[in-house]
């Protein structure tokens, strides 16, 4: 256990404290959207569900840029820079490697959860019962674990620039498809069934919903739960292909 925190703060200071790629892209272009689209862009008053359920589509659009995007990325640059390499030579296996990943982008997930929240609290004077913001950062942080998914399924290709346009074109059309940056309802109609079977489509529903005190669809619960069982097989079989390729 010991070992295993000592290698969770080395690989937080690496990967994340001197990384400002991560600063950039997984909180402050979230943060940037949200106080362009409620305080910038909108004319007239604007209504104070607006406030919340938009608080919520960004923090989820944080949640993809940190999984999908930026976790992918830096383990394709450890494994560029032969840090795994330098794991197999140390005391610690890559099994403390990935664990300390995990506790990592767990905590990166409720960092990212926190600062949207109090951001739009206090840019909107967001008022909401405790209960109500427990139970929408609870969820949105359990329910990033799929994304992780994805963001580890994308690692597993050779190439570190195939990695980075893998996560881009992940990314963006996740959130766009989903509804996060403008309601699904305006897309075209084929286009709207293909993003309400996306993972990301019943995490922001729900989310949505826990927000807003209205009742919450219990498909959507277990869709999510498909979806990450479906991407837990994934990783777990590109783990052992590689395994296989290696030998």
């Amino acid at each position: 256990m010991q070992l295993l925190m000592v290698q969770s703060k080395l690989d937080f200071k690496r990967a994340y404290l001197r990384n400002p790629r991560f600063f950039i892209f997984s909180l402050l272009m979230p943060i940037v959207f949200y106080l362009l689209f409620t305080k910038v862009m909108m004319t007239g008053e604007m209504p104070a569900s607006f406030a919340v359920q938009y608080m919520l589509s960004m923090t989820t659009y944080s949640l993809i840029l940190s999984n999908v995007f930026t976790l992918s990325t830096l383990l394709a640059d450890d494994q560029k820079e032969g840090v795994l390499d330098l794991i197999d030579l140390s005391p610690a296996s890559r099994g403390y490697y990935y664990g300390a990943k995990l506790i990592n982008i767990m905590l990166i997930n409720g960092l990212s959860v926190l600062v949207i929240f109090i951001t739009a609290a206090f840019s909107n004077q967001i008022v909401l019962d405790w209960t109500v913001w427990l139970q929408t950062a609870g969820w949105l942080w359990l329910a990033s674990a799929p994304l992780c998914l994805i963001g580890l399924s994308i690692s597993f290709l050779n190439d570190s620039n195939l990695i980075q346009l893998a996560a881009n074109l992940i990314s963006f059309p996740l959130a766009i498809l989903s509804g996060l940056w403008w309601p699904i309802s305006m897309l075209p109609k084929n286009v709207q069934w293909v993003g309400k079977h996306l993972p990301v489509y019943p995490i922001n529903q729900i989310g949505q919903a826990l927000g807003t005190g209205q009742s919450v669809a219990w498909g959507s619960y277990g869709v999510t739960m498909i979806w990450t069982l479906v991407l837990g097989g994934l990783v777990v079989y590109l783990s052992y292909h590689k395994r296989g390729v290696r030998a």
